[in-house]
Protein backbone atom coordinates (compact mmCIF):
# COMPACT_ATOMS: atom_id res chain seq x y z
CA UNK A 1 0.00 0.00 0.00
CA UNK A 2 1.57 3.22 -1.35
CA UNK A 3 2.15 5.51 2.22
CA UNK A 4 0.76 8.79 2.77
CA UNK A 5 3.96 10.27 2.96
CA UNK A 6 4.11 10.35 -0.68
CA UNK A 7 1.73 12.57 -0.50
CA UNK A 8 4.44 15.30 0.85
CA UNK A 9 7.61 13.93 -0.24
CA UNK A 10 9.60 15.05 -3.37
CA UNK A 11 7.40 17.24 -5.44
CA UNK A 12 8.11 20.97 -6.10
CA UNK A 13 5.76 22.93 -7.70
CA UNK A 14 6.46 25.87 -9.86
CA UNK A 15 4.28 28.75 -8.12
CA UNK A 16 1.32 26.49 -8.11
CA UNK A 17 1.80 25.67 -12.06
CA UNK A 18 1.05 29.45 -12.85
CA UNK A 19 3.88 31.31 -13.68
CA UNK A 20 7.05 28.72 -15.10
CA UNK A 21 9.77 27.27 -12.96
CA UNK A 22 12.90 28.90 -11.10
CA UNK A 23 15.67 26.45 -9.66
CA UNK A 24 15.13 26.73 -6.58
CA UNK A 25 13.99 24.16 -3.69
CA UNK A 26 10.43 24.79 -2.30
CA UNK A 27 11.05 28.68 -2.19
CA UNK A 28 8.05 31.28 -2.27
CA UNK A 29 8.22 34.73 -3.06
CA UNK A 30 9.16 37.19 -0.42
CA UNK A 31 6.62 39.07 1.53
CA UNK A 32 6.00 42.59 2.52
CA UNK A 33 7.63 42.57 5.80
CA UNK A 34 11.24 43.41 5.72
CA UNK A 35 14.13 42.17 8.10
CA UNK A 36 15.98 45.31 10.08
CA UNK A 37 19.14 43.95 9.89
CA UNK A 38 21.35 46.16 12.40
CA UNK A 39 23.89 48.95 11.07
CA UNK A 40 27.05 48.49 11.83
CA UNK A 41 28.81 52.26 12.45
CA UNK A 42 28.36 53.82 9.10
CA UNK A 43 31.76 55.05 8.00
CA UNK A 44 32.59 56.21 4.09
CA UNK A 45 33.22 52.75 2.33
CA UNK A 46 36.89 52.42 -0.11
CA UNK A 47 36.16 50.96 -3.22
CA UNK A 48 37.64 47.26 -3.11
CA UNK A 49 39.95 46.47 -5.85
CA UNK A 50 38.94 42.78 -5.83
CA UNK A 51 34.93 42.92 -5.27
CA UNK A 52 31.93 41.96 -7.57
CA UNK A 53 28.21 42.88 -6.86
CA UNK A 54 24.98 40.47 -6.49
CA UNK A 55 21.69 41.27 -5.92
CA UNK A 56 18.79 39.67 -4.19
CA UNK A 57 15.58 40.94 -2.51
CA UNK A 58 14.83 42.53 -0.07
CA UNK A 59 15.27 39.74 3.47
CA UNK A 60 12.66 38.97 5.94
CA UNK A 61 15.54 37.08 7.45
CA UNK A 62 18.94 36.07 7.07
CA UNK A 63 18.19 32.94 8.72
CA UNK A 64 18.31 29.82 5.72
CA UNK A 65 16.20 27.55 7.61
CA UNK A 66 13.22 30.37 7.45
CA UNK A 67 13.82 32.48 4.98
CA UNK A 68 11.81 31.87 2.01
CA UNK A 69 13.01 33.96 -0.88
CA UNK A 70 14.43 32.27 -3.37
CA UNK A 71 17.29 35.27 -4.20
CA UNK A 72 17.89 35.31 -1.07
CA UNK A 73 18.59 31.82 -0.30
CA UNK A 74 21.17 31.76 -3.27
CA UNK A 75 22.91 33.99 -1.49
CA UNK A 76 22.92 32.46 2.46
CA UNK A 77 24.71 29.73 0.32
CA UNK A 78 27.48 32.14 0.78
CA UNK A 79 27.34 32.02 4.05
CA UNK A 80 25.72 28.67 4.78
CA UNK A 81 27.06 26.07 3.57
CA UNK A 82 25.18 22.36 3.23
CA UNK A 83 26.25 18.35 4.09
CA UNK A 84 26.21 17.93 0.32
CA UNK A 85 26.33 19.08 -3.07
CA UNK A 86 23.56 18.63 -5.74
CA UNK A 87 25.15 18.58 -8.94
CA UNK A 88 23.41 19.56 -12.42
CA UNK A 89 22.62 16.21 -13.28
CA UNK A 90 20.82 15.57 -9.62
CA UNK A 91 23.59 13.45 -8.22
CA UNK A 92 24.90 13.81 -4.93
CA UNK A 93 28.72 14.54 -4.18
CA UNK A 94 30.21 15.35 -0.35
CA UNK A 95 30.58 18.43 1.13
CA UNK A 96 30.57 19.06 5.01
CA UNK A 97 29.71 15.38 4.84
CA UNK A 98 32.58 13.78 4.23
CA UNK A 99 30.73 10.24 3.44
CA UNK A 100 27.35 8.91 3.51
CA UNK A 101 26.41 5.41 3.68
CA UNK A 102 23.03 3.87 3.43
CA UNK A 103 21.40 0.27 4.80
CA UNK A 104 18.74 -0.46 3.29
CA UNK A 105 17.86 -3.19 5.20
CA UNK A 106 17.69 -1.04 8.62
CA UNK A 107 16.76 2.08 6.66
CA UNK A 108 19.48 3.98 8.18
CA UNK A 109 21.95 6.69 6.52
CA UNK A 110 25.27 6.94 8.37
CA UNK A 111 27.08 10.34 7.82
CA UNK A 112 31.02 10.79 8.92
CA UNK A 113 31.10 14.72 9.00
CA UNK A 114 34.88 16.15 7.69
CA UNK A 115 36.77 16.91 10.59
CA UNK A 116 38.63 20.22 9.75
CA UNK A 117 35.17 22.57 9.58
CA UNK A 118 35.39 25.46 11.31
CA UNK A 119 32.27 28.00 12.11
CA UNK A 120 33.13 31.57 11.55
CA UNK A 121 33.56 32.50 14.91
CA UNK A 122 36.58 29.97 15.17
CA UNK A 123 34.65 26.95 16.65
CA UNK A 124 34.44 23.33 15.38
CA UNK A 125 31.43 21.72 13.47
CA UNK A 126 30.14 18.93 14.77
CA UNK A 127 27.30 16.22 14.94
CA UNK A 128 25.14 18.15 16.94
CA UNK A 129 25.13 20.77 14.58
CA UNK A 130 23.28 19.14 11.99
CA UNK A 131 21.37 17.51 14.26
CA UNK A 132 20.27 21.13 15.70
CA UNK A 133 19.23 21.98 12.14
CA UNK A 134 16.89 19.05 11.53
CA UNK A 135 15.52 19.44 14.57
CA UNK A 136 14.71 23.15 13.08
CA UNK A 137 13.55 22.07 10.04
CA UNK A 138 11.70 19.48 11.39
CA UNK A 139 9.51 21.79 13.75
CA UNK A 140 9.29 24.88 11.43
CA UNK A 141 5.82 26.20 9.95
CA UNK A 142 7.58 26.95 6.72
CA UNK A 143 11.15 26.18 5.46
CA UNK A 144 12.82 25.79 2.11
CA UNK A 145 13.90 22.00 3.30
CA UNK A 146 10.64 21.15 4.68
CA UNK A 147 10.97 17.73 2.76
CA UNK A 148 14.01 17.04 4.09
CA UNK A 149 12.41 15.61 7.21
CA UNK A 150 9.26 14.23 6.13
CA UNK A 151 10.44 10.66 6.31
CA UNK A 152 12.99 11.01 9.18
CA UNK A 153 11.63 8.91 12.07
CA UNK A 154 14.88 9.50 14.33
CA UNK A 155 18.56 10.75 14.54
CA UNK A 156 21.21 10.09 16.81
CA UNK A 157 25.06 11.24 16.94
CA UNK A 158 27.55 8.24 17.18
CA UNK A 159 30.53 10.49 18.10
CA UNK A 160 31.35 14.16 17.33
CA UNK A 161 32.02 13.65 13.48
CA UNK A 162 29.54 11.00 13.35
CA UNK A 163 25.41 10.44 12.99
CA UNK A 164 22.74 8.46 12.01
CA UNK A 165 19.55 9.26 10.24
CA UNK A 166 16.58 6.26 11.01
CA UNK A 167 14.14 7.00 8.11
CA UNK A 168 10.18 5.61 8.38
CA UNK A 169 10.43 4.29 4.74
CA UNK A 170 13.01 2.47 2.76
CA UNK A 171 12.98 5.02 -0.56
CA UNK A 172 15.65 6.29 -3.12
CA UNK A 173 16.14 9.44 -2.51
CA UNK A 174 17.84 9.76 0.66
CA UNK A 175 21.26 11.22 -0.29
CA UNK A 176 19.51 13.87 -1.91
CA UNK A 177 17.73 14.67 1.42
CA UNK A 178 20.95 15.79 3.06
CA UNK A 179 20.96 18.92 1.07
CA UNK A 180 20.74 21.92 3.59
CA UNK A 181 22.87 24.46 5.11
CA UNK A 182 23.71 23.49 8.43
CA UNK A 183 23.51 26.16 11.46
CA UNK A 184 26.14 26.32 14.62
CA UNK A 185 23.98 24.92 17.75
CA UNK A 186 26.03 27.18 19.94
CA UNK A 187 24.74 30.48 18.14
CA UNK A 188 21.12 29.69 16.88
CA UNK A 189 20.29 27.70 20.34
CA UNK A 190 17.93 30.59 21.46
CA UNK A 191 14.28 31.72 20.87
CA UNK A 192 13.09 31.53 17.09
CA UNK A 193 12.62 35.37 16.89
CA UNK A 194 16.06 35.49 18.10
CA UNK A 195 16.80 33.11 15.39
CA UNK A 196 15.21 35.18 12.85
CA UNK A 197 17.18 38.58 13.53
CA UNK A 198 21.24 37.23 14.35
CA UNK A 199 23.52 38.46 12.01
CA UNK A 200 24.71 35.30 10.22
CA UNK A 201 27.85 33.38 11.17
CA UNK A 202 28.06 30.73 8.90
CA UNK A 203 30.85 28.15 7.52
CA UNK A 204 31.03 28.97 3.75
CA UNK A 205 33.27 30.86 1.61
CA UNK A 206 31.87 34.20 2.63
CA UNK A 207 31.35 36.03 5.99
CA UNK A 208 28.96 38.99 7.13
CA UNK A 209 30.73 42.08 7.52
CA UNK A 210 28.14 44.83 7.33
CA UNK A 211 24.91 46.40 5.92
CA UNK A 212 22.67 49.33 5.30
CA UNK A 213 18.98 48.10 5.63
CA UNK A 214 16.93 48.27 2.02
CA UNK A 215 19.84 49.08 0.08
CA UNK A 216 23.18 46.47 1.06
CA UNK A 217 24.86 43.87 2.35
CA UNK A 218 28.67 43.68 2.52
CA UNK A 219 30.36 40.38 2.65
CA UNK A 220 34.19 39.68 3.09
CA UNK A 221 35.89 36.07 2.29
CA UNK A 222 36.42 33.47 4.61
CA UNK A 223 39.93 33.33 5.10
CA UNK A 224 39.52 29.92 7.23
CA UNK A 225 37.07 28.03 4.37
CA UNK A 226 37.59 24.37 4.15
CA UNK A 227 38.18 24.87 0.06
CA UNK A 228 40.62 27.42 0.59
CA UNK A 229 40.05 31.06 0.82
CA UNK A 230 38.20 33.06 -2.33
CA UNK A 231 39.84 34.75 -4.96
CA UNK A 232 37.48 37.46 -5.18
CA UNK A 233 37.61 39.19 -1.41
CA UNK A 234 34.50 41.36 -1.19
CA UNK A 235 30.92 40.47 -2.01
CA UNK A 236 28.34 43.75 -2.19
CA UNK A 237 24.60 42.61 -1.77
CA UNK A 238 22.85 44.82 -3.63
CA UNK A 239 18.73 44.73 -2.76
CA UNK A 240 16.83 45.13 -5.25
CA UNK A 241 12.91 45.04 -4.94
CA UNK A 242 11.87 41.94 -7.55
CA UNK A 243 13.29 39.86 -10.23
CA UNK A 244 12.31 42.29 -13.16
CA UNK A 245 14.61 44.76 -11.20
CA UNK A 246 17.14 42.10 -10.72
CA UNK A 247 17.57 42.07 -14.89
CA UNK A 248 17.57 45.91 -15.39
CA UNK A 249 20.22 46.44 -12.81
CA UNK A 250 22.64 43.91 -14.76
CA UNK A 251 21.61 45.26 -18.38
CA UNK A 252 22.55 48.55 -16.42
CA UNK A 253 25.79 47.35 -14.91
CA UNK A 254 24.98 47.61 -11.52
CA UNK A 255 25.29 44.54 -10.86
CA UNK A 256 27.59 41.82 -11.92
CA UNK A 257 26.06 38.06 -12.10
CA UNK A 258 22.36 36.66 -12.87
CA UNK A 259 20.72 34.12 -12.66
CA UNK A 260 17.31 33.78 -14.79
CA UNK A 261 15.19 31.33 -17.02
CA UNK A 262 12.88 33.76 -18.85
CA UNK A 263 12.23 33.19 -22.24
CA UNK A 264 14.45 35.75 -23.92
CA UNK A 265 17.32 35.16 -21.78
CA UNK A 266 19.21 34.04 -25.02
CA UNK A 267 19.61 38.32 -25.93
CA UNK A 268 22.43 38.71 -23.52
CA UNK A 269 24.30 35.99 -26.16
CA UNK A 270 24.58 39.48 -27.48
CA UNK A 271 25.87 41.30 -25.27
CA UNK A 272 29.75 41.79 -25.59
CA UNK A 273 29.66 42.42 -21.87
CA UNK A 274 28.61 39.84 -20.38
CA UNK A 275 29.51 35.57 -20.47
CA UNK A 276 26.56 33.26 -20.09
CA UNK A 277 26.77 29.61 -18.83
CA UNK A 278 24.13 28.39 -19.75
CA UNK A 279 22.34 25.57 -16.86
CA UNK A 280 20.09 22.71 -17.76
CA UNK A 281 17.13 23.13 -14.98
CA UNK A 282 14.31 20.80 -13.37
CA UNK A 283 11.59 23.32 -14.81
CA UNK A 284 9.54 20.61 -16.63
CA UNK A 285 6.54 21.80 -19.03
CA UNK A 286 3.42 19.48 -19.91
CA UNK A 287 0.25 20.13 -21.78
CA UNK A 288 -2.12 17.92 -18.95
CA UNK A 289 -4.84 15.73 -19.71
CA UNK A 290 -8.21 14.87 -18.29
CA UNK A 291 -8.72 11.26 -18.05
CA UNK A 292 -12.15 11.41 -16.99
CA UNK A 293 -12.89 12.73 -20.68
CA UNK A 294 -12.90 9.55 -23.46
CA UNK A 295 -10.74 10.54 -25.94
CA UNK A 296 -7.67 10.79 -23.48
CA UNK A 297 -8.55 7.71 -22.09
CA UNK A 298 -6.99 6.12 -25.71
CA UNK A 299 -2.99 5.87 -25.28
CA UNK A 300 -2.86 5.72 -29.38
CA UNK A 301 -4.62 9.04 -29.44
CA UNK A 302 -2.47 9.89 -26.64
CA UNK A 303 0.88 9.06 -28.94
CA UNK A 304 -0.82 11.32 -31.70
CA UNK A 305 -0.96 14.15 -29.66
CA UNK A 306 2.34 13.57 -28.91
CA UNK A 307 3.57 13.10 -32.75
CA UNK A 308 1.18 15.87 -34.09
CA UNK A 309 3.43 18.97 -32.50
CA UNK A 310 6.81 19.86 -33.03
CA UNK A 311 8.29 20.36 -29.90
CA UNK A 312 11.66 21.33 -31.50
CA UNK A 313 10.34 23.76 -33.45
CA UNK A 314 8.56 25.37 -30.26
CA UNK A 315 12.04 25.43 -28.34
CA UNK A 316 13.85 26.38 -31.49
CA UNK A 317 11.24 29.30 -31.75
CA UNK A 318 10.47 30.69 -28.37
CA UNK A 319 13.34 29.55 -26.44
CA UNK A 320 15.80 29.93 -29.03
CA UNK A 321 16.74 25.97 -28.27
CA UNK A 322 17.63 26.70 -24.91
CA UNK A 323 15.27 23.54 -24.04
CA UNK A 324 14.97 19.80 -23.93
CA UNK A 325 12.21 17.83 -25.45
CA UNK A 326 11.22 14.92 -23.40
CA UNK A 327 8.86 12.57 -22.90
CA UNK A 328 9.17 11.94 -19.28
CA UNK A 329 9.83 13.70 -16.06
CA UNK A 330 13.18 12.56 -15.80
CA UNK A 331 15.34 15.04 -17.34
CA UNK A 332 17.62 14.28 -20.14
CA UNK A 333 20.70 15.32 -18.38
CA UNK A 334 19.61 14.03 -15.22
CA UNK A 335 21.98 10.59 -14.00
CA UNK A 336 18.52 8.44 -13.89
CA UNK A 337 17.64 9.53 -17.75
CA UNK A 338 17.80 6.25 -19.49
CA UNK A 339 19.70 6.92 -22.38
CA UNK A 340 18.13 3.72 -24.63
CA UNK A 341 14.99 6.13 -24.43
CA UNK A 342 13.91 7.50 -28.16
CA UNK A 343 12.37 10.81 -27.60
CA UNK A 344 9.53 11.02 -30.09
CA UNK A 345 10.15 13.17 -33.21
CA UNK A 346 7.35 15.13 -35.05
CA UNK A 347 5.83 13.36 -37.61
CA UNK A 348 2.21 14.41 -38.66
CA UNK A 349 1.85 10.85 -41.00
CA UNK A 350 2.37 8.62 -37.49
CA UNK A 351 0.01 10.82 -35.96
CA UNK A 352 -2.51 10.66 -38.55
CA UNK A 353 -1.67 7.10 -39.19
CA UNK A 354 -2.72 6.29 -35.08
CA UNK A 355 -6.12 8.13 -35.52
CA UNK A 356 -7.27 6.08 -38.19
CA UNK A 357 -6.47 3.27 -36.52
CA UNK A 358 -8.58 3.70 -33.78
CA UNK A 359 -11.56 4.72 -35.83
CA UNK A 360 -11.06 8.40 -36.76
CA UNK A 361 -11.65 9.54 -39.98
CA UNK A 362 -10.40 12.43 -42.14
CA UNK A 363 -13.25 15.04 -42.84
CA UNK A 364 -12.27 17.28 -46.38
CA UNK A 365 -14.89 19.71 -45.72
CA UNK A 366 -13.89 20.45 -42.03
CA UNK A 367 -10.51 19.23 -42.06
CA UNK A 368 -10.78 17.41 -38.98
CA UNK A 369 -10.32 13.93 -37.89
CA UNK A 370 -14.36 12.79 -36.69
CA UNK A 371 -15.69 9.39 -34.93
CA UNK A 372 -19.00 8.73 -35.35
CA UNK A 373 -19.53 12.20 -36.41
CA UNK A 374 -17.83 14.29 -33.78
CA UNK A 375 -15.15 16.28 -35.20
CA UNK A 376 -11.83 15.43 -32.59
CA UNK A 377 -11.29 18.82 -30.34
CA UNK A 378 -10.49 19.65 -26.92
CA UNK A 379 -10.12 23.11 -25.03
CA UNK A 380 -6.67 23.97 -23.49
CA UNK A 381 -6.63 26.30 -20.56
CA UNK A 382 -3.92 28.22 -20.15
CA UNK A 383 -3.04 31.40 -17.59
CA UNK A 384 -3.76 34.54 -19.08
CA UNK A 385 -0.64 36.44 -17.45
CA UNK A 386 1.73 34.22 -18.72
CA UNK A 387 2.41 35.08 -21.90
CA UNK A 388 5.23 32.32 -22.60
CA UNK A 389 2.61 29.08 -22.08
CA UNK A 390 0.24 31.38 -24.35
CA UNK A 391 2.53 31.85 -27.01
CA UNK A 392 3.56 28.25 -27.11
CA UNK A 393 -0.64 27.41 -26.68
CA UNK A 394 -1.43 29.31 -29.67
CA UNK A 395 1.32 27.71 -31.76
CA UNK A 396 0.33 24.05 -30.37
CA UNK A 397 -3.31 25.51 -31.23
CA UNK A 398 -1.53 26.24 -34.98
CA UNK A 399 -0.32 22.55 -35.45
CA UNK A 400 -3.08 20.36 -34.38
CA UNK A 401 -5.50 22.68 -36.75
CA UNK A 402 -3.04 20.85 -39.22
CA UNK A 403 -2.97 17.65 -38.08
CA UNK A 404 -7.17 17.56 -37.86
CA UNK A 405 -7.45 18.75 -34.44
CA UNK A 406 -9.44 21.57 -33.15
CA UNK A 407 -8.14 23.19 -30.20
CA UNK A 408 -9.68 26.10 -28.47
CA UNK A 409 -7.88 27.98 -26.41
CA UNK A 410 -9.41 28.75 -22.97
CA UNK A 411 -7.76 31.76 -21.27
CA UNK A 412 -8.89 32.55 -17.83
CA UNK A 413 -6.90 35.05 -14.91
CA UNK A 414 -4.31 32.58 -12.40
CA UNK A 415 -6.80 32.11 -9.53
CA UNK A 416 -9.71 30.36 -12.02
CA UNK A 417 -6.70 28.40 -13.82
CA UNK A 418 -5.24 27.55 -10.26
CA UNK A 419 -8.88 27.03 -8.93
CA UNK A 420 -9.81 24.86 -12.01
CA UNK A 421 -7.33 22.56 -12.62
CA UNK A 422 -7.49 21.50 -8.27
CA UNK A 423 -11.02 21.23 -9.49
CA UNK A 424 -10.51 19.12 -12.33
CA UNK A 425 -13.01 21.61 -14.74
CA UNK A 426 -11.03 20.87 -18.07
CA UNK A 427 -10.08 19.09 -21.25
CA UNK A 428 -6.77 20.12 -20.64
CA UNK A 429 -4.24 22.36 -19.56
CA UNK A 430 -0.75 23.82 -20.34
CA UNK A 431 1.54 23.48 -17.04
CA UNK A 432 4.75 23.62 -15.47
CA UNK A 433 6.39 21.27 -12.57
CA UNK A 434 9.93 22.04 -10.82
CA UNK A 435 10.80 18.50 -10.65
CA UNK A 436 12.71 18.08 -7.14
CA UNK A 437 16.32 16.69 -6.98
CA UNK A 438 14.72 14.02 -4.87
CA UNK A 439 13.72 11.54 -7.25
CA UNK A 440 9.89 10.58 -7.47
CA UNK A 441 7.00 11.17 -9.48
CA UNK A 442 4.22 9.49 -7.48
CA UNK A 443 2.89 12.90 -7.10
CA UNK A 444 1.85 13.56 -10.77
CA UNK A 445 0.53 9.53 -11.81
CA UNK A 446 0.14 7.28 -8.71
CA UNK A 447 -3.57 6.80 -8.23
CA UNK A 448 -3.38 7.09 -4.27
CA UNK A 449 -3.13 10.99 -5.70
CA UNK A 450 -6.21 11.57 -7.61
CA UNK A 451 -8.93 12.71 -4.93
CA UNK A 452 -6.86 14.73 -2.59
CA UNK A 453 -3.10 14.77 -4.37
CA UNK A 454 -1.66 16.12 -7.38
CA UNK A 455 -2.64 13.57 -10.17
CA UNK A 456 -5.20 16.58 -11.35
CA UNK A 457 -5.19 14.75 -14.36
CA UNK A 458 -6.98 11.64 -12.57
CA UNK A 459 -4.75 8.90 -14.28
CA UNK A 460 -5.04 5.46 -12.77
CA UNK A 461 -2.61 2.47 -14.43
CA UNK A 462 -1.99 -0.12 -11.62
CA UNK A 463 1.29 -0.89 -13.58
CA UNK A 464 2.45 2.90 -13.40
CA UNK A 465 1.93 2.43 -9.58
CA UNK A 466 3.77 -0.67 -9.49
CA UNK A 467 6.88 0.75 -11.13
CA UNK A 468 6.49 4.39 -9.16
CA UNK A 469 6.73 1.64 -5.71
CA UNK A 470 10.02 -0.10 -7.26
CA UNK A 471 11.69 3.07 -8.23
CA UNK A 472 10.74 4.39 -4.79
CA UNK A 473 11.86 1.88 -2.97
CA UNK A 474 15.03 1.07 -4.90
CA UNK A 475 18.31 1.43 -3.12
CA UNK A 476 20.16 4.79 -4.15
CA UNK A 477 23.02 2.68 -5.34
CA UNK A 478 20.97 0.59 -7.29
CA UNK A 479 18.05 2.73 -8.72
CA UNK A 480 18.90 3.71 -12.63
CA UNK A 481 17.44 0.73 -13.41
CA UNK A 482 14.58 1.43 -11.93
CA UNK A 483 13.70 4.34 -13.09
CA UNK A 484 14.63 3.01 -16.85
CA UNK A 485 11.59 0.78 -16.66
CA UNK A 486 9.78 3.75 -15.36
CA UNK A 487 11.08 6.15 -17.88
CA UNK A 488 9.67 3.76 -20.69
CA UNK A 489 6.11 3.27 -19.60
CA UNK A 490 5.70 6.79 -19.36
CA UNK A 491 7.82 7.17 -22.74
CA UNK A 492 4.92 4.29 -23.88
CA UNK A 493 1.94 5.67 -22.02
CA UNK A 494 2.18 9.23 -22.06
CA UNK A 495 -0.06 10.35 -19.27
CA UNK A 496 0.94 14.08 -20.04
CA UNK A 497 2.18 14.91 -23.12
CA UNK A 498 5.57 15.78 -22.26
CA UNK A 499 6.92 19.63 -23.43
CA UNK A 500 10.63 20.47 -22.55
CA UNK A 501 12.93 21.04 -19.52
CA UNK A 502 13.48 24.77 -19.97
CA UNK A 503 17.44 25.90 -19.82
CA UNK A 504 18.51 28.68 -17.44
CA UNK A 505 21.43 31.08 -17.39
CA UNK A 506 24.61 32.48 -15.25
CA UNK A 507 25.36 35.67 -16.63
CA UNK A 508 28.56 37.30 -15.67
CA UNK A 509 30.08 40.24 -16.83
CA UNK A 510 33.53 39.97 -18.21
CA UNK A 511 35.32 41.03 -15.59
CA UNK A 512 34.59 37.56 -13.82
CA UNK A 513 35.98 34.62 -14.66
CA UNK A 514 37.73 31.23 -13.17
CA UNK A 515 36.15 28.42 -13.20
CA UNK A 516 32.40 29.13 -12.84
CA UNK A 517 30.38 25.39 -12.62
CA UNK A 518 27.21 26.94 -11.42
CA UNK A 519 24.16 24.61 -11.11
CA UNK A 520 20.71 24.99 -10.60
CA UNK A 521 20.31 24.74 -6.93
CA UNK A 522 23.03 26.69 -5.97
CA UNK A 523 23.86 29.39 -8.73
CA UNK A 524 27.45 30.28 -6.88
CA UNK A 525 28.29 26.27 -6.13
CA UNK A 526 32.38 27.03 -6.66
CA UNK A 527 32.23 31.07 -6.07
CA UNK A 528 35.86 30.11 -4.18
CA UNK A 529 37.36 29.17 -7.88
CA UNK A 530 35.96 32.58 -9.66
CA UNK A 531 38.15 35.17 -10.06
CA UNK A 532 38.50 38.99 -11.26
CA UNK A 533 39.93 39.69 -14.55
CA UNK A 534 41.57 42.60 -15.00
Amino acid sequence: MVQKIWKYIFLIMCVGLLTGCTPETDIKENSTSKVEVPVEEETPKKESVSKITIGMQNPVTLNPIYNMDKSVQHTLYLLFDTLVNIEEDGSVTPNLAESFTYSAKDKVLIVKLREDIKWQDGTPLTSEDVLFTLDLIKNATESPYKLTTANIANVQAMDRYTFKIFYRQDFSGVYQTLFFPVLPKHIYNVEKEQQLSLLPIGNGPYMYKESVPHKEITLEANPNYFKGEPTIKNIEVMIIPDEESLLYAFEQGLIDVIYTDVMEWGKYAKDKSATIYEIGTNCYEFMGLNFNKPIFQNAKVREALVYGIDRQKISDTYYLGHSVVTDTLIAPYSYLFDPTLQIKEYNVEKAKLLLVGEGYQYDEDSKLFTKNNVPLSFNLLVNEENKERLRVAEYMQKMYKELGIEVNIDKVAAEVYKERIYNKQFDAFLGGWKISYIPDVTFAFHSSQITNGDNFISYSDQMMDDLIRNAFNSHPDQITEAYGRLQQYIAEQNPYISLYFKNGALITKKKIGGNIQPNPINFYSNIEEWKLID
